[in-house]
């Protein structure tokens, strides 16, 4: 009996991870400035939004477009720092 109680209040919320991966991925996009902080902050990121991935189809939460989002904003935060770091280089070779 307990058990298809939780399962029906799992249901209905949304997953935590979902969040802290959609919160991670645009922090990490806006302080990609701070290369270390932004590749730290979308690392983690990528990370908490495929758990979360994960936990919403095996548990039947909600927030599985938030996850997603996370994951973007967070692949955004890693690879733009990389390819700011890319640009730099080569501009400042060219001088």
């Amino acid at each position: 009996m307990k058990l298809s109680h939780l399962e029906a209040s799992a249901s209905s919320t949304t997953n935590g991870k979902a969040v802290a991966s959609l919160v991670l991925g645009i922090l990490s996009i806006v302080t990609m400035i701070i290369m270390v902080v932004g590749l730290i902050l979308g690392a983690v990121g990528l990370v908490l939004g495929i758990l979360g991935l994960k936990e919403i189809k095996r548990l039947g939460q909600e927030g599985k477009k938030m996850a997603v989002a996370g994951i973007i904003c967070s692949s955004f935060g890693i690879v733009l720092p990389i390819l700011l770091s890319v640009v730099t280089f080569v501009a400042y070779m060219m001088v």
